[in-house]
């Protein structure tokens, strides 16, 4: 489609802002990303802490992806990245036991983060509107009730038509938009305590499976792990903490946690693979959402999306799929030439995005505080369990949980799945 606007900002050149910048390229003259950490290569960005840990591409995800990047997975593929049935390459332990392996028609993408920013910073970095710029953004220009534009911490004044926030848990717009007189809705917050540490192998296992998962389960077990291969004859072992636990970071620690877990796979990595580098932390993880959607005076000029409006439990693989569908819904209100009004009307397109998501985080991480629970959530953890627990015996029962992982489906879809 031809610009039909002139100049656009978008705070933060991670994941959901190199997505933002696509969708708003097809409709502005310019778009500038904003971003105050210089990406340096394509391996390490230290405003991503979550770099060196496993990433799930979702099957809805990837299908968003290759909407907004067309060809995307196939190069992605060319560059090392497997796709596979979710149900016979990825091997889950529940707390009953093994899921059933098998076909459940439901595609994975397994690739590390450092080759899927590479290429996105590459198809983006081609498309003629957008230039990046390395500066932090200290607050909102304001004409009027509008947003117009943003101010970097050199002084330095970007105008624009519209900006869109899409720096991450580090947001600083409720702070903003409370300064400008706008008090934004109280953040919903849900515990997790979830803190990963991850270590890189060379990936020689003698093994038939592509990923490999112990879950953590609210309130009781609170150690689990996530192995996946990818790219490069590489193998990330992820051991994770729940609930305030914390991985050991030294050599022997690590072993030594990898040992109680109920699953044999973490042992097999660091016992027949060899260590490619150091041990990485990322913790203080939680569930939280800013409900901008609620504000009635919310300004023209101005989105939010990505972990700016709503940061998941990351153990969910929830996030980047949520992201790329905000990115797709940008682009297609965008098509639509709404005017006055457009900005409101993709902050409830974000909410009704981010809805099942947040039900499945927020109502499992709930558990880890059972004596703060509603009723409701109550119930629903109880059905959850029951649920899961018969996962081992019902291959059917597990394709249907595995779609409504992917968001290919709505938790209700479970509610008579099972006796």
């Amino acid at each position: 489609m031809p610009q039909t606007r002139d100049r656009a900002v978008v705070i933060g050149g991670g994941f959901a802002g190199l997505l933002a910048a696509r969708a708003l390229a097809a409709h502005f003259a310019t778009v500038t990303v904003i971003e105050r950490d210089p990406r340096t290569d394509a391996a390490h960005r230290r405003g991503v802490p979550q770099f060196h840990h496993p990433h799930g591409l979702l099957h809805r995800g990837a299908e968003a992806l290759e909407t907004l990047f067309p060809g995307l997975r196939a190069e992605l593929r060319e560059r090392g990245a497997a796709t596979f049935d979710f149900g016979e390459r990825t091997r889950i332990l529940f707390p009953s036991g093994w899921a059933p392996a098998g076909p459940v028609g439901v595609d994975h993408l397994a690739c590390s983060r450092a080759l899927l920013d590479d290429l996105l910073h590459r198809r983006v970095g081609v498309l003629p509107p957008v230039r990046q710029v390395t500066a932090t953004v200290t607050n909102l220009i304001w004409y009027d009730s509008r947003v117009a534009g943003v101010r970097d911490v050199t002084g330095a004044v970007h105008p624009a038509e519209l900006v869109v926030d899409a720096s991450g848990r580090t947001s600083r717009l409720t702070d903003w938009l409370t300064r400008s007189g706008r008090p934004v809705p109280t953040r919903a917050h849900v515990f997790a305590g979830l803190t990963y540490v991850t270590r890189v192998y060379e990936d020689t296992l003698d093994q038939d499976w592509h990923m490999s998962t112990e879950m953590t389960y609210a309130p009781t077990i609170r150690r689990g792990c996530l192995i996946q291969r990818v790219e490069a004859a590489r193998v990330l072992l992820t051991l994770i903490g729940a609930d305030g636990v914390r991985p050991p970071y030294d050599t022997d620690g690590f072993e030594e946690y990898a040992a109680t877990l109920r699953s044999p796979h973490p042992l097999d990595v660091i016992r027949t693979c060899t260590p490619l580098g150091r041990t990485y932390r990322y913790g203080g993880l939680h569930n939280h959402w800013n409900p901008y959607h609620h504000m009635r005076d919310w300004p023209d000029g101005l989105i939010a999306l990505g972990d700016s409006v709503a940061a998941l439990n990351p153990i969910y693989g929830h996030g980047l799929t949520v992201a790329a569908l905000e990115a797709l819904a940008l682009r297609d209100l965008l098509a639509q030439n709404p005017g006055r009004g457009l900005t409101r009307r993709f902050q409830r397109t974000a909410a009704d995005i981010i809805r099942v998501p947040w039900l499945l985080a927020s109502r499992s991480d709930a558990a880890w505080r059972p004596h703060t629970q509603r009723p409701s959530v109550r119930l629903t953890n109880w059905g959850l369990r029951r649920c899961l627990g018969r996962v081992p015996d019902r291959p059917e029962l597990y394709r249907k949980v595995v779609t409504v992982q992917n968001l290919l489906a709505h938790p209700a879809t479970l509610a008579f799945s099972w006796p």
